[in-house]
Formats: structure tokens, sequence, C-alpha cells
């Protein structure tokens, strides 16, 4: 199998048509105008889809799909299993009527990165800490208090991350730091 393009297929979208009785497919990347015959084996799982396709597309169940608006708890829930083998515990509250716009991946990126500023170091057979998300939407506002049980994570670490929620998501971020060794991020960013 030839090395495969590094940015993920559905990211940029896919088109698949029935031309000439076969199932062929194609990149909706402008730059790549390639057109590949589907292989029969993956034409029938293809084709046993279909149905579910068209539920999803016009059928009473359907979801319009607004990109400006984050789901807050799909996010949150992709954090977890990403970090599945770590101790994370995520609360999430919010309504439905409370939506946040900002691009989902510059929000997702930027709580990975605070969980693995947490993450010990794995040489020196530190015990890995209990991580907290506390996440929260008000008044169209995504509020988030962050911490870990050992106080891992630490400004210098995501000095980067601190300046990107302050400049380019004009948002505010706070380190406090409390009796025992105890701290915390508290983090509020504004709908887009």
């Amino acid at each position: 199998m030839k090395k495969v393009s590094q940015d993920p297929l559905f990211k940029k979208g896919v088109w698949i048509k029935e031309q000439q009785g076969n199932l062929t497919i194609g990149s909706l990347d402008k730059n790549d105008e390639t057109v590949m015959v589907i292989p029969d084996h993956l034409s029938l799982k293809i084709l046993e889809f279909e149905n579910d396709m068209i539920e999803a597309l016009y059928g009473e169940d359907k979801v319009l799909f607004n990109p400006a608006v984050i789901d807050m708890e799909k996010l949150l829930k992709n954090i977890g299993k990403l970090f599945k083998e770590n101790n994370l515990r995520i609360s999430f509250s919010g309504t439905k009527e409370c939506v946040f716009k900002a691009d989902y991946d510059e929000i997702f990126n930027l709580i990975k990165v605070f969980v693995f500023s947490s993450l010990p170091d794995v040489s020196k057979n530190e015990t890995a800490p209990l991580i907290y998300i506390n996440a929260s939407v008000l008044q169209n506002h995504l509020c988030i208090i962050y911490r870990d049980s050992e106080s891992i994570s630490k400004p210098a670490k995501l000095k980067d991350e601190i300046n990107f929620i302050k400049t380019v998501l004009k948002g505010e971020i706070s380190y406090k730091e409390t009796s025992g060794d105890k701290s915390y991020y508290d983090i509020m960013i504004p709908s887009k």
C-alpha cells in the first residue's frame, strides 16, 4: 500500500458516485482530481450503508449541521476518548439554548495541550494525577476550570497556549494557587 497523505480523508471531504457501472470515489480537495474505482468488497459495504445515509439526510430524525457551533459535550467526550488511559474527570453543564461558536479544532487542541501539560514524565515513575476539566457555556461564553491533582501543569509550560487564548480567542485565563500546593486554571473564551 502506498503512503497515504497525512491529512485525514474526511477533513477535506470525498464524493462517491456510480459511473459506468462502478462506484467511484474522489477527493473534494481542488488540488486532487484523481478518480478511483472502489473495490467490490468495499462497494458492497457502501451500498449497505446507503439506506442509513438516506435516512440521515432526508429522514425525520435528521439534524441540521451548523458549522459555527461547537457541540461541547461531544468535544469533551472526544478528549476523554483520546486520554482514555489517563485519569480524567470531565464534567459539562449547558443547555441547548446556550451555544458556543468557535473553531472545533482550536478548542480541542487547546484542551489537549493542557492535558498533556498535566501528564507526568514517564521516565521519573511519577504517579498519574487526576485531571479535572469542569466546563460550562454561560451567556454564550465557554468557561473552563482546569486542574490536576498533583499541580503538575504550570503556566511556564503553556506560554503559547495562554497567549493564544488572550490574543486569538480574545479570552481570559488566570492561574490560581490555593493552600496546600493546589492550583487551577480559570479560562473564559467568548463565542465568535
